[in-house]
Formats: C-alpha cells, structure tokens, sequence
C-alpha cells in the first residue's frame, strides 16, 4: 500500500521541527516513496501538484526569512514610550494591550530561536536512526525533481553571489568548483529540505552533451570524524556519498562510475583536507 500524502499543517509542523518521531518517519518515508517514483520515471500520485520535498523546502526557507528578520528584535528593549500611559488612567487595558503586542512579536523570533537551539543540542542521534539511506535517498529524489526541469533547473545562477548566498543560509562556508572532470560544468545551485529547521544545499553541474550531475549536503543528527566514501548505485542514476565529521555530501548523475569517481574525489579534496579512502570494490583509476 502506498504511503498518503501528508497535508499542509503536517508539513508546515515538520519543517518548524514540531513533530514527534513518529509522524516525522511517516513524513521522511512519502519523501522515499516520492523518491522511487521519480526515478522510476512514474508520477506520484498527486500529479501536477508539487513535490513534498518541494513544499518543505519553501517552508525552510520562509522560517529563515522569518528568523532573519525578526532576530534583532530579541536584543531590543521595549521602548519606553510604549511603556507610558496612552490614555487616561482609567483605560489601564489599553497600555497593556500595546505592551503585549510588543512582546508578541519578540516571542515569535524567540520561539523560532528556541526551537533551533533544541534541535541542536537536543538529544544526540546515532548514524543508524538517522539513516543513510535516507540522506542518500533526498540526494537521489533532489537529482531527480530538478535536473530534468528544462526552465529553471537552479534557484542562483553560477557566480559569487551563488557560494555567498549558499554559505550565508547554510552557515558555513560552501564551495562550488566551476569545473568538474568529465566537462560538467557549474550551472548554479539552490536549497532544498535538510534536517528540521535547517537547510540542505543542490549544487548542478552540466556537461557539453547535456548531461546533469548534482552535488547535495547538509548537516548530518551527529557530528562525527568517521569518513567513508561509498557508492550506491541505482537504475538510472548512482550516488557517490561520503561524511565529513557534521556533513554529508552526495555526488548523483547518470554517468560512468569512473567518470562520477573522479568528480567525487575533486570534490572531496575540495571539501576536506585528506586524500578519501580506497572506494571499496572500485576498479576506477582516480585522478591524482
């Protein structure tokens, strides 16, 4: 039996991080399910509506705006001339009304604030609960949502202004090589859904036949050391995935393996300072 569709509320609770362990599994295994379709080539079937992963993402994206805008508002006192009487003293309701609605707007920044300081030094998830095959599977349904989309595969264009914007959401520096080995080329990147309350990164790469190769990462539930340097591959497409101590980074295309192994090493390389362990089974000749 196919999972249903979670509704609007139930989404817009699981991109704020409200929903218990329970609901947000049902939610992650419509995003696997959603996944498999599209790789599959099927429609969903909801049709021409948009993505789940879609839907969270704008809803991310919206709580950051929100968090960004209002954050100053939590270092500000009341100010004083709202403290004063603004009727005779009969209408006492009336101060407070307006001191309230002050409040009411610092409160809303603080709750977003608060949520995000519990979700990360919440309890500690191991590498088994949060799967991943999970995070290998929003990689794959991120490759497949977005690279057949002839219009606007990428949100930024290529450039300065894409690491920037990148880095400034993701807060931590990003880098985006404008070549990768093969001739697949940067075209641009966007964020997409990570974790609850914090967002993923899509880098995409195209070559001169029109080949398209995405690059995903996100903050991984727990921050580790351990590196490993994996493939999984698929139908129509393989992932190259690797973790970085709290990172996690996913190389997906419909490539040759060797093709899709040097790219991952360069972006390896790029992104740590160690040469990656022997990919396991590989009978590719990396580039040095």
């Amino acid at each position: 039996m196919n999972p249903q569709r979670p509704d609007r509320d139930t989404l817009m609770a699981y991109a704020d991080g409200q929903l218990d362990a329970a609901r947000s599994a049902e939610v992650e295994r419509y995003l696997e399910y959603e996944a498999r379709l599209a790789l599959n080539g099927d429609v969903p079937p909801h049709g021409a509506r948009s993505s789940v992963s879609a839907e969270i993402a704008a809803l991310q994206a919206q709580n950051l705006a929100l968090r960004e805008a209002l954050a100053p508002m939590l270092d500000e006192p009341v100010p004083a001339r709202l403290l004063q009487p603004l009727a005779p003293p009969a209408r006492p309701w009336a101060r407070a009304a307006v001191v309230a609605l002050w409040i009411g707007v610092g409160a809303a920044a603080g709750s977003l604030a608060t949520r995000e300081a519990l979700q990360q030094n919440g309890p500690v998830v191991t590498a088994q609960n949060e799967g991943m095959q999970h995070f290998v599977h929003q990689a794959e349904l991120a490759y497949a949502v977005y690279t057949p989309d002839a219009r606007r595969p990428v949100e930024v264009r290529e450039g300065s202004d894409l690491t920037t914007w990148l880095s400034r959401r993701l807060q931590r520096p990003i880098v985006a090589p404008d070549t990768l080995p093969g001739g697949l080329v940067l075209m641009g990147g966007r964020l997409l859904p990570g974790m609850p309350g914090k967002p993923a990164a899509q880098l995409m790469y195209q070559d001169a036949q029109g080949h398209r190769v995405t690059v995903y990462l996100r903050g991984m539930a727990k921050p580790t050391a351990e590196i490993s340097f994996r493939i999984v591959p698929g139908k129509q497409a393989s992932t190259f995935y690797w973790v970085d101590r709290q990172w996690g980074y996913a190389l997906t295309g419909d490539l040759p393996r060797a093709q899709l192994l040097d790219a991952a090493r360069v972006l390896y390389q790029r992104y740590t300072a160690d040469d990656p362990p022997a990919l396991p089974g590989s009978t590719a000749t990396p580039q040095a």
